[in-house]
């Protein structure tokens, strides 16, 4: 049974989608992800701003993995599932104990331990003696505050340079009116501690490293993953297309410039959409036995792409319903239609509700200005998506009712 699982463990999609990815599969990174390891390593805070579900994740633990090499402890916290301060804390609690246990959930080990159960074999004393004081903590807010001083002491205490990574970041201020500024007071004075921050919500998330008056104003450097080499998604269409010859060629299939042209043009070079497709076209020609990449297949390839994302785009188009006039503008964008037009489709907007409408899609991270009163989704498949339901060639029914 050991045997298997370590096994299955190894398996992964030919085209990986819907979770972070192994190193080989991040195309066109390279010299983002070095300058990124670069900073940190360096003690500088970054922040890593793009849209959602381009690989931001993928990178930053790769990003980890490298830091670890050459040294330095690392601990990755999501504080999207955290639901009260306490929660965030014991998470980042566990990932700064994991550098001296090597085990997850340690912090459950100094718990127990401070209630007077002997430690076990696998978690020491030791391991644990950092976070000792705080398992005994009965305050949440002093509790939280005392998590959030332990990349400092395991600094202090290792001579090692710790870095820290918050996913989703911008969930953390959903747990309290202060939070961020709690968090901001302890990392400020810390020394031989980086921190990097990332989310899908990358407008919110902007706005709180760049706007005066927010708690973490010109705390950390932005490194734009989408405007990287000043390519879309920061990808080089010359890198999507060394990739995907080499990985059709390791399974004895062809695609030329052309199809990776028209593959390009329909998803924009969304690295998790492009996988998406790439992994339809993939198993299509494995299970027709073709060698070479076709019009034809790539067009069934990107339908079943687009039967597969339904799902998650109807989840995002039913939110965006519960906000007034975000999907009246959002349709507009994605027909390309003059935003403020009276006679549009849907009828009249004012004009202030048109503005905070596309604020709010910017501020969810799915539309981007282009100029004057232009903008674009940054998903073009999102955008095909809302023209379909536009076009009653979808409902919204994909979405079950709660």
């Amino acid at each position: 049974m050991q045997h298997f699982q370590r096994t299955s463990a190894a398996v992964s999609p030919y085209f990986p989608v819907g979770g972070p990815v192994p190193a080989a599969e991040l195309v066109g990174r390279e010299s983002y992800l070095r300058r990124l390891v670069e900073r940190l390593e360096d003690g500088q805070h970054v922040l890593l701003a793009g849209p959602r579900r381009i690989g931001k994740t993928s990178i930053i633990l790769e990003a980890l993995r490298r830091l670890r090499r050459r040294g330095a402890h690392t601990a990755y916290v999501d504080c999207l599932g955290a639901t009260d301060v306490r929660g965030l804390g014991e998470r980042l609690a566990d990932a700064i104990l994991q550098n001296l246990s090597g085990a997850e959930r340690t912090f459950e080990h100094a718990k127990a331990i401070a209630g007077g159960m002997r430690p076990t074999v696998k978690v020491k004393y030791e391991h644990v003696e950092l976070a000792l004081q705080l398992a005994r903590e009965t305050n949440a807010q002093r509790f939280f505050e005392g998590a959030l001083d332990l990349p400092q002491a395991l600094a202090r205490r290792t001579g090692k340079h710790v870095v820290v990574v918050f996913d989703e970041f911008q969930a953390a201020g959903r747990l309290g009116p202060r939070v961020f500024d709690v968090m901001r007071s302890r990392f400020q004075a810390q020394r031989g501690v980086s921190y990097a921050f990332l989310g899908s919500e990358q407008g919110i998330l902007e706005e709180l490293f760049s706007n005066k008056g927010r708690a973490f104003y010109r705390f950390a450097v932005p490194l734009d993953l989408a405007d990287a080499g000043g390519h879309r998604f920061g990808i080089d269409p010359d890198d999507w297309l060394e990739y995907l010859r080499g990985k059709f060629a390791a399974k004895k299939m062809t695609i030329d410039d052309a199809s990776v042209d028209r593959l390009l043009d329909a998803t924009g070079g969304h690295p998790q959409d492009t996988m998406q497709v790439c992994a339809a076209l993939y198993y299509l020609m494995r299970e027709a036995g073709s060698r070479v990449v076709s019009g034809e297949l790539l067009e069934v390839a990107y339908e079943q792409a687009m039967r597969e994302l339904e799902r998650p785009f109807a989840l995002h188009w039913a939110e965006l319903g519960s906000h007034k006039y975000l999907q009246q503008v959002a349709k507009r964008i994605a027909h390309r239609a003059v935003l403020y037009a009276a006679d549009a489709d849907g009828g009249a907007v004012p004009r202030p509700e048109v503005l905070r409408a596309l604020d709010g899609l910017r501020l969810r991270g799915l539309v981007v200005r282009l100029g004057r009163g232009r903008y674009d989704f940054v998903e073009p498949m999102f955008a095909e998506f809302v023209r379909r339901i536009d076009e009653g060639m979808l409902t919204a029914g994909i979405v079950p009712s709660r």
